[in-house]
């Protein structure tokens, strides 16, 4: 750079200065004040309660699942649960690895889809009566309980919605069907004359998800 005499260096600077100073304030103008924005894996635990067909009642069915949130969209975890009005010909429990997906995690009310993949027991009582023939005197009705106990697989998909409460807490509510699998399929004491497992059936759950950073 030349300056000519009569210029000083000062003049020089300052009007270098007057010109970067709009050229900035243009690049700033197009790319706007940067922000950076933390996700996060929270980790949460979610009681949970369903409502479920088991063996043709309506039943109650008690139980919990957690684990990690990852990118606040992706679920892995376990969860586990158990039948509330047990007896001896009456029980079910099982728990198993939970996998799912969540979208719009950021908004109000978000939705998802999980599934349980995992096994535990069963136990169902099947009622038959018949009747005991006699010596003298017409036939005996006789009525007997059968039981069916059986280790089973359990295969349990889910569409949930969530409502965000707090930073810390979700309510949840979904709908999903219990699939299982036992080793002695078709025993008949697990399945009707048309081939329906009496242990399968509609859940609809409801919960609440506890955790940091939800």
């Amino acid at each position: 750079m030349t300056v000519k005499p009569g210029v000083s260096l000062v003049s020089v600077a300052a009007a270098l200065i007057l010109t970067l100073i709009p050229l900035s304030a243009v690049a700033q103008s197009i790319s706007g004040p940067m922000t950076v924005q933390r996700i996060g894996n929270p980790a949460f635990i979610a009681p949970d309660f369903k409502v479920t067909d088991f063996n043709g009642k309506a039943s109650g069915l008690a139980g919990a699942y957690g684990g990690l949130l990852i990118e606040q969209a992706f679920l892995i975890g376990a969860g586990g649960y158990w039948l509330t009005d047990t007896s001896h010909d009456r029980d079910l429990w099982y728990f198993g690895f939970v996998t799912g997906v969540y979208v719009h995690q950021d908004r109000r009310i978000g939705a998802g889809f999980k599934m349980l993949i995992g096994g535990g027991e069963a136990t169902v009582g099947q009622r038959f009566t018949y009747l005991e023939p006699r010596r003298t005197g017409p036939a005996t009705p006789v009525t007997v309980t059968s039981l069916y106990h059986s280790g089973i697989f359990v295969f349990e998909p889910e569409a949930d919605v969530a409502v965000h409460l707090t930073g810390h807490m979700k309510l949840t509510g979904g709908v999903g069907y219990r699939l299982t699998g036992d080793p002695y399929h078709g025993y008949y004491n697990a399945y009707d004359s048309y081939g329906h497992n009496y242990l399968h059936g509609v859940t609809g759950s409801i919960g609440l998800q506890i955790g940091s950073g939800l």
